[in-house]
């Protein structure tokens, strides 16, 4: 059995504690139905982290747009 790689190990760690995230927001199956995506209200890159407060379940169409809006508001 071959070992796994740092970066292999914490994939595994993230998707665990996104799955435990989903059950907190009440889908029971630890996956969000399809159309629904989880997002960061502060981003990871920002210093936030993947917890029930700082995270809301949007349609995939308004994840779009709130990036689309972020990266227009980072330009002007």
């Amino acid at each position: 059995m071959r070992k796994l790689t740092r970066k292999q190990a914490q994939r595994i760690r993230n998707l665990k504690k996104k799955a435990r995230v989903i059950k907190q927001k009440g889908y029971s199956s630890g996956k969000l139905p399809k159309g629904k995506e989880l997002h960061h209200k502060k981003a990871v890159a920002d210093g936030g982290k993947t917890t029930a407060k700082n995270t809301t379940v949007v349609t995939k169409a308004k994840h779009k747009q709130i990036h689309k809006n972020r990266r227009a508001k980072d330009k002007g």
